[in-house]
């Protein structure tokens, strides 16, 4: 999520991740996959299942000086490091009254 002030500057940014992955380990010890041993791999599952949801709530500071902001938020799918996806994003105004 970012927001942004009446003027464009970004006043908050964060984001929440989920994942799915696999840690190699040899004599108790993290290796690489290019040393992988299947009796030493354990899997995590940190993702969001299908159909699953889920809901955050982000505090976001406001200064006295703000009148609106712009709240952009981006359910982003990581292929792989280089190669990432916009599943859905969703832009809001706000003026403060």
């Amino acid at each position: 999520m970012t927001v942004k002030n009446q003027d464009g500057k970004v006043i908050f940014s964060d984001k929440k991740e989920f994942q799915v992955g696999d840690l190699y380990f040899k004599g108790a010890k993290q290796v690489a996959m290019a040393e992988w041993d299947v009796t030493a791999t354990e899997h995590f599952d940190l993702g969001l299942k299908a159909l699953e949801t889920d809901a955050y709530t982000f505090i976001v500071p406001l200064d006295t000086s703000i009148s609106s902001v712009t709240a952009e938020a981006e359910f982003r799918y990581l292929y792989t490091k280089e190669k990432t996806f916009s599943v859905q994003k969703v832009v809001k105004e706000v003026v403060i009254e």
